[in-house]
């Protein structure tokens, strides 16, 4: 699976489908394990761009939900996601 994306952005995929299984399967943008940084920001839009993850609303708390390619990206990284 080739998917074009920067390394800061890989590194922040990286980091939320770690911690995937902490939240069922969908970790918190915010108010989570991770604490998203502006940049960060930008890098979680970038993978919203490129279809692998979508951000949804719970009561005012943004969460990620992995798409059927993210959850294929994540297994190209060693990261099982297929349990989602």
């Amino acid at each position: 699976m080739e998917i074009e994306i920067t390394e800061a952005s890989k590194e922040v995929f990286r980091e939320y489908a770690e911690d995937a299984g902490n939240w069922s399967g969908n970790p918190w943008v915010s108010d989570g394990n991770i604490s998203p940084t502006r940049q960060t920001r930008g890098n979680l839009g970038d993978l919203v761009k490129k279809q692998l993850i979508k951000i949804e609303d719970s009561d005012g708390q943004k969460y990620i939900e992995f798409t059927q390619l993210g959850i294929k990206y994540a297994e190209t990284l060693g990261i099982d996601l297929s349990w989602i």
